[in-house]
């Protein structure tokens, strides 16, 4: 799934003035707003060799710095002056991974595209089994750092990569960047579950929040939910 390099060169001017982009156009990874703040949780690969790191929301640009890295689970948390509307709440339980159950996790530039979302539930199924979070999904790349949506609005996860089906298999990043490499025959994505996700943001001293609450009513869309959690993760 190798794709570009979504290097870019934006005209900053000032704070006050920041430069916009395209609300459809490509990003090279995604991420989810953790807070307030404007804490951005991404994956580690998508930003690690960024010259300037930029998060885009809704056509605003900001330049973004790293906060927090976790290498063992390739996780990252960018730093921005953006104000989010939403962000991300975690199950505060872990949830028994014994039935595969629907989820959302969906790229930002694709979601800002998506017709009719606010009527969709549902585009992968977990897979039971396993320490991480694997997902039958169609996932592409500008997918890396999406939130994986339970049907209740909780984030069950982060999506990192795809991986090959069986023990052992390799993995393919699911972001845009030059090196990002391929998966041949079945394959599964792969995401980072809550329970590392929060211990990681924890051990960084990452505010966020967790609650078994619901965010969202029966038949409510976890798409919708995405769309507004989301942000798009830019490489100048």
């Amino acid at each position: 799934m190798a794709a570009a390099a979504c290097a870019i060169t934006l005209p900053w001017t000032s704070r006050a003035h920041p430069p916009r982009l395209p609300v459809d156009a490509d990003t090279h990874a995604t991420g989810v707003f953790l807070n307030q703040q404007g804490d951005v949780l991404t994956a580690r690969h998508a930003i690690e060799h960024c010259k300037e790191i930029f998060v885009v929301k809704d056509g605003k640009v900001a330049q973004a710095r790293v906060r927090a890295i976790s290498n063992a689970h390739d996780l990252a948390v960018l730093g921005t002056e953006l104000i989010p509307y939403l962000s991300a709440t975690f199950p505060a339980k872990t949830q028994s991974g014994g039935s595969s159950m629907g989820v959302f996790a969906e790229a930002y530039s694709v979601l800002q595209r998506m017709p009719h979302r606010a009527s969709v539930l549902s585009n992968a199924m977990t897979v039971p089994g396993g320490d991480d979070l694997n997902l039958i999904s169609g996932a592409k790349p500008g997918t890396s750092g999406s939130a994986v949506l339970r049907a209740d609005g909780l984030v069950a996860g982060v999506v990192v990569e795809r991986v090959a089906r069986g023990p052992g298999a390799a993995g393919a990043a699911l972001s845009r960047a030059a090196s990002a490499t391929s998966v041949s025959g079945p394959s599964q994505v792969r995401a980072v579950a809550a329970g590392p996700v929060k211990q990681f943001l924890r051990d960084s001293g990452i505010p966020f929040t967790e609650s078994d609450t619901p965010q969202l009513a029966p038949n409510q869309s976890p798409a919708a939910r995405a769309a507004t959690l989301a942000a798009g993760v830019l490489c100048g």
